[in-house]
């Protein structure tokens, strides 16, 4: 008898500590998406101000992003719906599953904005050659990122 109470407390503090880990790898997938979102957001905000010269480029910049940022929050409330006819294991990694794209689809809008400042600075350079000819500088371009 003592060997089953043993081993049922065994089971019962091993389910204890998996739920545990299971909560903590669940807030640790938000804290990470935040942080991706806030690094998104940031760069936006380093891009718009590096290019502030051109007031036509730094505003298409800044929209872009807050029609990204709009756009992002209602793409990933449509692909990760919650509600309660979905299955078990869908709630139980929605947190973990939903941060995961949500990181890759920042990291792939980064991307683009690199993308477009590249482009951009191959055929703009000469509107920052009076008022800030390291605009478009490969070495702050690296530093905004």
């Amino acid at each position: 008898m003592k060997k089953f109470i043993l081993i049922l407390t065994l089971l019962l503090f091993a389910n204890g500590v998996l739920a545990a880990s299971n909560t903590n790898e669940k807030r640790n997938a938000f804290k990470e998406m935040a942080r991706s979102h806030q690094y998104q957001h940031e760069t936006c905000i380093r891009l718009s101000r590096n290019f502030k010269s051109d007031n036509r480029f730094s505003n298409y910049l800044r929209n872009n992003c807050l029609l990204y940022e709009s756009d992002r929050q209602r793409m990933l409330d449509t692909i990760f719906p919650i509600s309660n006819n979905v299955d078990e294991s869908y709630k139980e990694q929605y947190p973990i599953l939903k941060a995961n794209f949500a990181i890759a689809m920042n990291k792939r809008e980064i991307e683009n904005y690199r993308l477009i400042i590249n482009e951009y600075c191959k055929y703009n350079k000469y509107k920052f050659a009076k008022k800030d000819p390291e605009a478009c500088s490969p070495k702050r371009i690296n530093s905004l990122f």
